[in-house]
């Protein structure tokens, strides 16, 4: 069937609102805490540093950007995840427009659904979740630069590979892929001539060129985190099973668009003939090192070095599987066939907000959906106010429970992540002994406050041991047992606030 581009648009419009409207509701409505990704970039984003000890800054900031807005609510966190993935399906249709027919390109778009990275793991916003906005950007005015003679998408091709340089050090798989197809194919040699490249190559410097500095002035942390993740024990065996594992991951998680894409197969008339059309082998030779090379780099990496790969990295090496397939096949459609697939798309949505929502309605597991950190944060807060009266300025702890006093507290303390100044270059100190803090720890995972950090700070009074229940807990789940110490502050100099009620 021939698609007018005006439907195309219309039923494309109306499934990125569902999904940006469903998909932020969903969590923003049920979950009772933030998840772990998210609080750790609200620690992060409370101070806007040029890198972190996980990550460049990308994260860190739109995460502090969203806390602004909401005011600490959370639920703006929760949309600035699907913002990013609606924007990246959007790229993919600008992309898939460029090489397929209307039709073509929306069933390519909405075969994503299918995959769990767009859904289930887009709730949590991080750095995977900002790469499904940011590759699919940079490749699409990749695309537009190779293909006009303009400078704006070679610029605009730098400046999305910069953010998602600085969203996660994994950009890098897919500016090789750019650039093997630039270096590997002599008709595009032309564009060296030309300013664009440079124009793109600038913005893209820039970008990155203050994390860099930041590095060097940290000793490189962010790259040491990186080459520990991925570090394994040594032996042969590594070198085959970890990307034969990894392949498998993102071949599962693809397998739903597949089951999807075999709607469009229900009710096929045998004389319908395939279409014949094909995208021509510039279009081919792009998708292959766009949509397969980053995949093929980070299994050569995984074979030469035994590098132990991570399911998420592969969060938006997908994001042109749909063209790629769709581009392969060609199907011939009736529009009842197009219809079909476009009710079963908006049909197993449906479906997995609903199983998301039921499973959280229902679970009273130790998922962090249900931790107590608001209840949490407030107590502790009280319990620093009644005895000191005045701000609490720093939480000190593991990430997560430090990391939920930060964000839930009225006060919002700055977090010294796990009592280390390496971890939290923004702590001074000089300035918590003189203010004071409160140090916590989870007795659940029998978590300590380090002995070294005891004669650092001799001052700190013996711990208090508080329990807070989880939510739809059902008298199940054990409850969160927080070991609290505190630091009391050496001055009172700071301006004094009443003591919270009892």
């Amino acid at each position: 069937m021939n698609l007018s581009p005006s439907h195309a648009n219309r039923w494309l419009s109306l499934f990125l609102c569902a999904h940006l409207l469903l998909w932020t509701l969903a969590p923003a409505l049920l979950r009772y805490n933030l998840p772990l990704d998210a609080i750790e970039g609200t620690i992060w984003g409370h101070q806007l540093e040029w890198g972190y000890d996980k990550n460049p800054f990308l994260n860190g900031w739109l995460t502090a950007l969203a806390v602004y807005f909401d005011r600490y609510s959370g639920w703006v966190i929760y949309l600035f995840s699907q913002i990013c993935v609606v924007t990246g399906l959007w790229a993919v249709w600008r992309l898939a427009r460029e090489m397929l027919t209307p039709a073509h390109a929306l069933i390519s778009v909405m075969l994503l659904e299918g995959i769990q990275y767009y859904n289930f793991h887009a709730i949590d916003f991080n750095d995977n979740t900002l790469e499904l906005c940011l590759w699919p950007l940079a490749v699409y005015y990749f695309y537009r630069a190779l293909r006009s003679s303009g400078y704006m998408p070679w610029l605009l091709t730098g400046v999305f590979a910069g953010l998602g340089m600085m969203a996660k050090y994994y950009t890098s798989t897919l500016l090789a892929g750019m650039g093997l197809f630039l270096l590997t194919h002599s008709q595009h040699w032309k564009h060296f001539s030309r300013p664009g490249p440079y124009l793109g190559l600038t913005a893209f410097l820039l970008i990155i060129l203050p994390h860099g500095v930041w590095l060097f002035q940290h000793d490189f942390i962010t790259i040491h985190y990186v080459i520990e993740r991925g570090r394994s024990a040594p032996g042969w065996i590594n070198h085959i099973l970890y990307p034969a594992a990894f392949t498998l991951e993102q071949l599962e998680a693809f397998l739903p668009a597949l089951v999807l894409y075999s709607m469009l197969y229900l009710g096929k008339e045998n004389q319908t003939p395939p279409q014949q059309d094909i995208i021509g082998a510039f279009n081919q030779a792009f998708l292959f090192y766009i949509g397969i090379m980053p995949l093929l780099l980070t299994l050569m990496l995984s074979v030469l070095f035994g590098t132990k790969l991570r399911a998420g990295w592969g969060m938006p090496l997908l994001s042109t599987w749909g063209i790629i397939l769709t581009a392969s096949l060609r199907p011939a459609l009736s529009r009842k066939q197009l219809y079909c697939f476009i009710a079963c798309v908006f049909l197993l949505m449906g479906v997995m907000i609903t199983g998301y929502s039921i499973r959280l309605l229902n679970t009273s597991s130790l998922a962090s959906a249900n931790y107590p950190g608001q209840e949490m944060a407030r107590a502790i807060t009280q319990l620093w106010h009644e005895r000191y009266h005045t701000r609490l300025e720093y939480v000190g702890g593991p990430r997560w429970i430090g990391g939920n006093i930060g964000f839930y507290s009225p006060d919002h303390p700055a977090v010294f992540v796990e009592w280390n100044k390496r971890r939290a270059p923004w702590v001074s100190l000089d300035d918590l002994r003189e203010k004071g803090a409160v140090f916590v720890w989870d007795m659940n995972q029998a978590e300590s406050v380090p002995e070294d950090i005891r004669k650092e700070f001799p001052r700190l009074l013996p711990p208090v041991i508080k329990e807070f229940v989880r939510h739809r807990s059902k008298n199940i789940s054990a409850p969160v047992r927080i070991g609290i110490a505190f630091l009391p502050p050496q001055t009172r100099a700071d301006a004094i606030l009443p003591a919270a009620p009892a």
